[in-house]
């Protein structure tokens, strides 16, 4: 069964329990659960549901919802260089990312909100939506 991405009521739980964002159920990708260590994130670490596609990794931050857009990007196929265009050509997004550098190679690119994700998603990755399902249902 399908329960749907989930964003808990924070009143309804006691601080710190349970994550606020969760995958949607795929029979055809098997999503983990992970732990990276950064200085970048003033958690000292990012913890991300993730599962691979295309060589890349698809990972979700588990705490806010943020999204790695680089895995995303590339495992459409697009370079690096593409995504820094993409991103500067629309300066409305400059203040809503986050930039990993350093550290984990996992973890390293641009993350961006959920719902600044999906709508990128429904206009650049047609040819791998059915692989997005965890993430955008």
């Amino acid at each position: 069964m399908t329960t749907g991405m989930l964003q808990e009521n924070a009143a309804n739980l006691p601080p710190g329990v349970g994550p606020k964002f969760r995958p949607y159920a795929s029979s055809n990708h098997h999503v983990t659960k992970g732990r990276y260590i950064t200085s970048n994130d003033p958690r000292g670490y990012i913890p991300v549901y993730e599962y691979p596609l295309n060589g890349q990794w698809i990972m979700m931050d588990i705490d806010d919802g943020y999204i790695l857009w680089t895995g995303i990007w590339k495992a459409l196929g697009n370079s690096k260089a593409d995504i820094v265009k993409m991103i500067d050509s629309q300066p409305d997004l400059a203040p809503l990312i986050r930039r990993v550098r350093g550290g984990y190679l996992k973890i390293q690119g641009t993350w961006m909100p959920y719902e600044v994700a999906l709508r990128l998603a429904r206009r650049v990755a047609w040819p791998i939506r059915e692989d997005l399902v965890p993430l955008f249902g």
